[in-house]
């Protein structure tokens, strides 16, 4: 008869999936433990209780079958196969113009490429790894904010160190503070003035950089954070009200402040969508009245055509109908990602699908509402179709993450 060690590692040699070894022993040792504890206490010997157990428990192999199949890697392939046509997609501004854009199109499939191993690397990772290392991801993002800000290029009045191939921009930093912040708010003892003063931090570098729609989108992703943790909510309808006030405070002063013209043509550029660049404006109220159902024109829209408005460029030249059929691919992924979030009971792998479908959402959100004019015009790229690094790499690791968090959610 096999002794509990014997029969544990019985179990476990049926089951393919390594990863979930520790659970599968720490699970079947508390239930044999359990058993032979009451055969105990019923009066039989250590090992006729050890025997019991094992005999109660019942055939290891048909026991092992059984877990290897429940324990098998998950895999969402509609949210692989939709993440897959919406990265292929970066290439339909390009097409039109292929031979102008011939070095566009090589280097967007270099980015693709990447994208998609990035994705393929962190579905594979074992994401719980992380959560130990949040505070010092923290530091170490910090630390790439320091150098970025004390960078040697400017380009449209954003900072970046360059040091010969080698390019650090603020945008890196978005990703570490999504890992850094998940792991923080999943912790079961935590401060709310310490992550309010983290987050400040991470608000001041975002200001100093300056970006706008980096700021705006690091501020979505650690309130998401913040509302899908186990704060009470007191805590959270308390931070909202605070925040809230505070904000009304700051407008209010800025309408009766003693403020110069330029200042004051500042806060309206901000706080008034249209006032940015008039003739930007202009330009794209136009083309989106000249919109048809299958495009008019193969030339695109010549400012941020393929990353700030790439959707307008979508639709200028393949019509109206190509938009919405981008947008049902975006809402398709949405859903499939918050579907995978009602699946999930880790909080740290929760919160960090939280974090990347917040990262996804407000861009998607905010895009269309500046196309429209409802909100003011910044550099706010679409996650996967955008032209450039940026756009891939961070939907890619909120897509990798997602994944790999779905991939174990029967052993985590």
């Amino acid at each position: 008869m096999q002794t509990i060690k014997q029969y544990i590692q019985h179990t476990k040699r049926l089951i393919r999936n390594k990863e979930a070894h520790d659970v599968v022993e720490k699970e079947l040792t508390y239930h044999l433990e359990k058993s032979k504890h009451a055969w105990l206490e019923k009066g039989y010997s250590d090992i006729d209780a050890e025997q019991q157990a094992v005999r109660e428990m019942g055939n290891a192999t048909k026991l092992g079958i059984s877990l290897n199949q429940i324990h098998q890697p998950k895999i969402d392939w509609l949210l692989i196969i939709s993440f897959l046509i919406a990265a292929f997609c970066s290439f339909l501004p390009l097409l039109p113009a292929e031979f102008l854009l011939r070095d566009s199109i090589i280097r967007n499939i270099v980015i693709v490429s990447g994208g998609i191993v990035t994705t393929i690397v962190l579905m594979r990772l074992d994401f719980r790894k992380l959560e130990r290392y949040s505070i010092y991801l923290y530091v170490l993002t910090c630390v790439l904010f320091l150098i970025i800000l004390n960078g040697n290029q400017v380009m449209n009045g954003i900072i970046f160190f360059k040091i010969g191939p080698l390019e650090l921009k603020g945008w890196m930093t978005l990703p570490l503070f999504l890992i850094a912040f998940a792991g923080l708010f999943a912790k079961a003892k935590k401060s709310f003035w310490w992550l309010l003063i983290l987050y400040s931090i991470g608000v001041y570098f975002y200001i100093l950089l300056p970006d706008i729609s980096l700021f705006f989108t690091y501020t979505a992703i650690v309130a998401s954070l913040f509302y899908a943790s186990n704060f009470s909510r007191r805590q959270k309808l308390a931070c909202t009200v605070a925040f809230s006030f505070l904000f009304i405070c700051v407008i209010g002063y800025l309408l009766i402040a003693p403020l110069k013209p330029y200042q004051l043509t500042q806060m309206q550029t901000i706080y008034t969508p249209g006032l940015e660049d008039a003739s930007t404006v202009i330009y794209i109220s136009n083309m989106i009245k000249k919109l048809t159902w299958f495009g008019t024109s193969s030339q695109p829209f010549a400012g941020g055509a393929h990353t700030d408005f790439v959707l307008l460029t979508i639709l200028q030249t393949y019509g109206i109908v190509a938009g919405i059929v981008i947008i049902c691919l975006f809402a398709f992924i949405i859903y499939r990602i918050v579907r995978i979030l009602s699946f999930i009971q880790n909080e740290y792998g929760r919160l960090l699908i939280v974090g990347g479908a917040a990262y996804i959402t407000t861009q998607i959100i905010y895009h269309i509402l500046m196309l429209f004019g409802l909100v003011p015009i910044m550099s706010m790229p679409i996650p996967f179709i955008s032209h450039g690094v940026f756009p891939m790499l961070i939907g890619s690791v909120a897509i990798g993450f997602t994944l790999s968090i779905y991939r174990r959610n029967s052993y985590i």
